[in-house]
Order: C-alpha cells, then sequence, then structure tokens
C-alpha cells in the first residue's frame, strides 16, 4: 500500500487511512451490536445492585486490568492485528454462553471482556498509527460508528426481552466482523503499522496522562449502566424497558464522539472538561429526577457525552504504542466500577 500520506480523503486524512478507520468503525459497528446489547439486559437478567456490581465489576476487571500486559506483549511480538483479530472473534463465543444464563453467563461474559482486553489496545494502537495531527477526529469517528452499533444493540435486546425470544440472538452481528477486519488489514498502509517497542517506558508512558484523567473524574460521573440501574430502583422505567434508557445514551455517545475530537484537536483542555461535567451532571439528574421518565432519559443522554469523552478524548491523549492504550483501559475500568458500586448505593439512600 502506500504511504497513507500522498492523497488526502479529506477531513484531513490520506485515502487509505480514511478508509481503513471507517472498516474499523464498522468493524466495531458490528461487536457493539453483540456485546453491549447484552450489556444493556445484565441489569434486567441480574436483579440485585451488589450482584449486578459483582458481575459487572469482575468482567470490567478482567476486560480492564488485562489491557496492560496484553498490549506490552502486542508491542513486544508487534503482533497488533493478531491480538485484534483474536479478541473479536471472541465476542460471539462469549455471548453465546452468557446468553444461557446461570453460572454460563457469568463465564460467557468474562470469556467476552476477555476478547475485549485482547484487541482493544491493539486496536487502538493501530488506529493511532494512521492518526498523525488529528487524534481526536479518526478516534471520534470510530467511536460514532461504535455507537451506531451500540445503539443498535440495546434495541435489539430489548425487541428480544419483549417477544421472549432468546439473547442468543445477539451473537450473530459479532460473527460478521472477521471478514471486515480482513478488508481492513489489506487496506492498511503498512508503513503506519506500529513498530515493536522493548521497555516498560516506551510502551506504557505514554498512557499515563489519559489514566489519571480517567481515574480522577470516572468515578464521580453516571455512567450509563449506572443511570439505568438507577432510575429503575427509583421507578423511572419498568424493568423489560431498562434497555431503552441505554440506547439513549449510547446514542448521546455517537452524536458527541465526533464534535469532541474535533475540538480536542483545536482545544484539549476544553474538550477534557466537557465530559466531567455532563457525567457529573448525568448523576445529580438521575438521582433527583431519575424517578420519571422524563428524568431518566435526560441523565441518560448526559451520561452518554461523558461516555464519548473517555472514549474520544481520553483515547486520543495516550501517546505510544498497545501498553499505554493498555494503562488507559486499566484506569477505565476501575473507575467504571467505582461508579456502578457509588451510585448503586446512593440510589439505596435515595429510595429510602
Amino acid at each position: 500500500m502506500g504511504d497513507g500520506g500522498e492523497r488526502s480523503g479529506g477531513l484531513g486524512l490520506a485515502e487509505e487511512a480514511l478508509a481503513v478507520v471507517l472498516l474499523f468503525g464498522v468493524v466495531s459497528l458490528l461487536g457493539d451490536m453483540s456485546y453491549e446489547g447484552f450489556r444493556s439486559a445484565l441489569p434486567v437478567l441480574v436483579r440485585g445492585g451488589l450482584e449486578l456490581g459483582g458481575v459487572v465489576g469482575l468482567g470490567e476487571v478482567l476486560a480492564w486490568s488485562l489491557r496492560p500486559a496484553t498490549g506490552l506483549l502486542a508491542d513486544r511480538l508487534g503482533a497488533y492485528w493478531g491480538f485484534t483479530g483474536l479478541g473479536y472473534a471472541l465476542i460471539p463465543v462469549g455471548v453465546l454462553a452468557a446468553s444461557q444464563g446461570g453460572v454460563l453467563l457469568v463465564l460467557g461474559y468474562g470469556l467476552e471482556r476477555l476478547g475485549k482486553a485482547l484487541r482493544s489496545p491493539s486496536r487502538d494502537a493501530l488506529l493511532g498509527g494512521l492518526a498523525g495531527g488529528r487524534r481526536g477526529l479518526v478516534f471520534g469517528l470510530h467511536e460514532a460508528m461504535d455507537q451506531v452499533g451500540a445503539v443498535a444493540g440495546p434495541l435489539l435486546a430489548y425487541a428480544a426481552l419483549a417477544r421472549g425470544a432468546g439473547l442468543w440472538l445477539l451473537a450473530v452481528p459479532a460473527a460478521f466482523t472477521l471478514p471486515v477486519l480482513a478488508a481492513a488489514w489489506r487496506l492498511y498502509p503498512r508503513s503506519a503499522v506500529p513498530g515493536p517497542r522493548r521497555s516498560l517506558r516506551e510502551s506504557l508512558g505514554g498512557g499515563l496522562r489519559a489514566s489519571l484523567y480517567v481515574a480522577a473524574v470516572g468515578t464521580l460521573v453516571a455512567g450509563p449502566l449506572a443511570v439505568e440501574y438507577v432510575a429503575r430502583v427509583l421507578g423511572g422505567v419498568p424493568r423489560g424497558s431498562a434497555p431503552l434508557l441505554y440506547a439513549v445514551a449510547m446514542l448521546s455517545d455517537a452524536l458527541a464522539a465526533v464534535p469532541l475530537g474535533v475540538l480536542y484537536d483545536r482545544s484539549p483542555g476544553a474538550a477534557a472538561l466537557l465530559p466531567a461535567l455532563f457525567g457529573v451532571a448525568a448523576g445529580a439528574t438521575v438521582l433527583a429526577v431519575g424517578g420519571s421518565p422524563a428524568g431518566a432519559l435526560a441523565a441518560a443522554a448526559l451520561s452518554g457525552v461523558a461516555e464519548a469523552g473517555f472514549e474520544t478524548v481520553a483515547r486520543a491523549m495516550v501517546r505510544g504504542g498497545a501498553g499505554g492504550y493498555g494503562l488507559y483501559g486499566l484506569a477505565r475500568g476501575a473507575s467504571a466500577a467505582g461508579s456502578i458500586a457509588l451510585y448503586s448505593w446512593l440510589a439505596g439512600l435515595v429510595a429510602g
């Protein structure tokens, strides 16, 4: 392939780079239809707040805590495509197992989260290799397409729950991720593939700033699952309709991702501040008026902007190899689990 810098495809990106970013977006769209759809149904399948926090927390710890290790290994081996492909292959397997319920729910969810740990640092390193000076835009475009699937997934889960169909149907979209990923591999400019990184500092160092940002903000803001759970506890949505709130949050995320990415390329500080403000507002809103459908929907929309910030702005902050993205992921997972635990506790206080 060409070097990715000779022909402009618009938006300040070369043609090859733009095509690969869009293909990666399609891969993530399909994957999100499966696993975000299933995640949105967790508050329905796992009724207790502590149990929900345990299942999600265990899965998220697995998904996020292993990322520095998988990122470091990918950097050492230069095996970014291999880790990315294996991670996507585990989505349909994990969702299919988790849809059976019981112990398999925990095991299958953990397997899918393991796939997340394998694929995300390497995929983000590959995206970062294409970005040049448009890091915010590249990750914003990817996140926007990713969230189209994250909107469709909860809607699919809602339809399955409403009709009494099996949630195993959510595994189907992810089965198509690998053919699209193969197309991205064929088009990817070979000169843009990150080179192996041998030292810990070289691999992890570029993720420190993003990790501190996520750790400082992420626990205090109400994420989509936290909003969904609090609204259900306070009676803002019927139990079976809870995934619709998650879909609203993901739609808000999709709409905010590209503007936040463009803003990051122009003013990183302002781009980092906005998700924190929106996320704290989401928490205050759901606790104050989450007992009404309108309040719950407003909180979900606000939480989606915060989510877009973590997935666009924070990823754009990372420099270096897959290990840096893995370090960011570790901070992201710890703060997500903390957010669910915090707002589950606060919801209990508000509900009396």
